[in-house]
This record gives structure tokens, sequence and C-alpha cells, in this order.
């Protein structure tokens, strides 16, 4: 569209990029409104304060103008979002019904798959719209795969696994297309990252690498976390007795009359 400016500006050069934040009135709103719901909902105030302020740094700070120029920038907010901010924020909630993982992680691997696709992504560079339509859905799409996982932690630690693992596979199996790609997918960031002293293939193969390595990593470390948290929650603590002492283990008895 001639004219228009994306929502986080035209892609800038690196001596401007710090002064680049993301002021706008609409966003800082409904960053307010965010923080107040989830403080409202939460049951753990400080994870939803930590997801929230993830939240605010990845669309109020210069990564987002970053985003603009660079795909790999994009991926990197994509990743912080979606499997670091949304787990935090998903930790905080109140403890998920037995939602079914398998329809929820399909739900998310289509949404990311469409939106990293030429011509949906194109869109998102020339219409607000679909800009936020790109981050609302994958946030939500990952809030709710990681409420999900949470709330099967320790019924069915076996199928977040699974889920986790087929999670994974799906990112990483774009991240070795990215990486080994002859051309450019996105070619509309070849102005902003010859800026940044890049072609469009080294930037998508740097989110490639990006998406292959932290996404890999951050699964990796979520899955611990499955296998471990319960185990260590059941462990009792050194020095602690395993049958009711004290108070606990006192019966007492109705005065004789």
């Amino acid at each position: 569209m001639d004219g228009y400016i994306p929502y986080c500006g035209l892609p800038p050069a690196p001596g401007e990029l710090a002064l680049r934040w993301t002021l706008e009135p609409g966003l800082l709103a409904g960053l307010a409104v965010a923080l107040l719901v989830g403080w409202r909902v939460a049951e753990n105030r400080r994870r939803m304060a930590a997801g929230w302020a993830l939240l605010a740094v990845l669309f109020v700070s210069p990564l987002c103008a970053l985003s603009m120029a660079l795909f790999s920038a994009r991926v990197a907010q994509h990743l912080a979002l979606t499997l670091v901010a949304a787990p935090l924020i998903a930790a905080a909630l109140p403890r998920a019904p037995q939602l079914p993982l398998a329809p929820v992680a399909a739900l998310f691997a289509v949404l990311f798959w469409t939106w990293h696709a030429p011509a949906p992504y194109a869109l998102t560079l020339g219409s607000d719209l679909a800009y936020w339509a790109m981050h609302l859905s994958l946030f939500g799409a990952a809030l709710l795969l990681w409420w999900a996982l949470a709330g099967a932690r320790e019924g069915r630690p076996f199928a977040a696994i699974l889920t986790l693992a087929g999670t994974a596979a799906q990112m990483t199996l774009y991240a070795v297309l990215l990486v080994v790609s002859p051309s450019a997918w996105h070619t509309v960031h070849a102005e902003g990252a010859a800026l940044w002293g890049l072609s469009a293939l080294s930037d998508q193969a740097l989110a490639g690498g990006a998406m292959w390595v932290v996404g890999a990593g951050l699964m990796g470390v979520a899955a611990a976390a499955l296998v471990t948290l319960p185990a260590l929650r059941q462990t009792p603590r050194a020095g602690t007795p395993r049958g009711p002492t004290g108070l606990e283990g006192y019966s007492r008895q109705e005065p004789r009359p």
C-alpha cells in the first residue's frame, strides 16, 4: 500500500534504533487493561507480572521497530512471545481443566506455519489489522497450549511430553527449511536487511538458526520441568518426618463425665 507506514514504523538504520520506542496510546492502553485483568485472575501474580513485563518489552521497545527491518528480529520476537511470555502467564493462571492436547497443539502449529508463510507474512507489513491478527492469534494459541500443558503436568505427564516433542518437531522442521532454502522467502525484508549489512537470505538463515536452537532448547527445558517438578513435590525434605507427629498425630479425647 503506497504511503502506508507499518505499525512499528519504517525499517530503522542501526544509528536510529535506540530512539525507536513504540509509545502508541492504543498499545499502552491495551497493555494496561491486560495487566489489570491478569492481576485480577492470576493465582501467582509474580509470574503474571513477569510475563506482562516481557509482553510490554516486545512491543514497546526498539525490538518492535527492528522487526520491521529484519525477519530474524520478528522471529526472535515471536519466540519470546510464544515460548517465554505465554508459559509464564499460563503458569500464573488457575489450573486448567483437562483440555485435549492434540487439537490445541495442532492449532498452534497451523497458526505458526500460516503466519510465517510468505504471503500472510507480507500482509502484516502492510496492514495494522493483519499485524495484530498475527500476534494476538499466535499469543492466544500459545497461551492456550501452555495452559493445557500446565493442567496436564501431573495427571498426564507423558501426553504433555509428547505434545511438547511434537511442537518442537514442527518448529524445528520449519527452522530447517528456512536455513537450507536456496532463496529468500521474505523479500519484503530485503531493503531493511541491507540497512544492517545482511542479505534477505542471510537474515532468513539467522531466523531459522534462532528458531532451531532457541526453540528446541526452551522446549527441552519445559519437558524436563514436566518430568522433574511433580517428582520433586512428592519427595519429602530431609529431616521432615514421614508420619504424623506432634499436634498432627494428637488424638483429642473426650472429657469423662
